[in-house]
């Protein structure tokens, strides 16, 4: 919980976070491993790039400008301050674990009306220029008995405000 709740507060995961640059990320945690969806012969920018299970978007100016964690798979790593070296946390947050975690943490947040259906829903944390976006799967017709047992899907920050010169 720890790690959503740094999340919601920094915007990041540790050194992992919009507006850091990939060369200074690398100092730390050693190379990223490449993670583009769809490789090119020629790679072209933006590029994705991951640490255990954290996604990275990048810009051409080399700087980080989303960071993306699945939590939908059987475990979770997560790097940790020595390079190439992660630990896996629990993939399994319900909403009512990161609202409890949030509170006690003093974190705001919202939900998202625009990303909510009968399936999912979003709880926006706003760390302005940073958005960040936890959202939520639930069984079909779940929300009869409340969003409290839904299950985090992803947790993504974005930096929407960067601009490569």
């Amino acid at each position: 919980m720890d790690v959503l709740t740094d999340m919601a507060q920094t915007g990041g995961v540790g050194v992992l976070k919009p507006g850091a640059s990939l060369d200074g990320v690398s100092d730390v945690l050693g190379p990223a491993a490449e993670a583009d969806y769809f490789p090119q012969a020629r790679p072209s920018w933006p590029r994705t790039f991951r640490y255990g299970d954290i996604r990275l978007e990048v810009c051409r100016c080399r700087l980080i400008h989303r960071v993306a964690l699945s939590t939908w798979t059987e475990s979770v790593e997560i790097p940790t301050t020595s390079a190439g070296v992660t630990e896996s946390v629990s993939p399994t947050t319900t909403f009512a674990q990161l609202r409890d975690a949030f509170d006690l943490a003093g974190v705001g947040w919202e939900l998202d009306p625009e990303l909510d259906s009968a399936t999912q829903f979003t709880v926006v944390v706003d760390r302005e220029p940073v958005l960040v976006r936890f959202t939520f799967h639930c069984e079909a017709g779940s929300f009869a008995v409340g969003r409290s047992g839904a299950t985090l899907h992803s947790a993504i920050s974005r930096d929407d405000a960067h601009m490569c010169p």
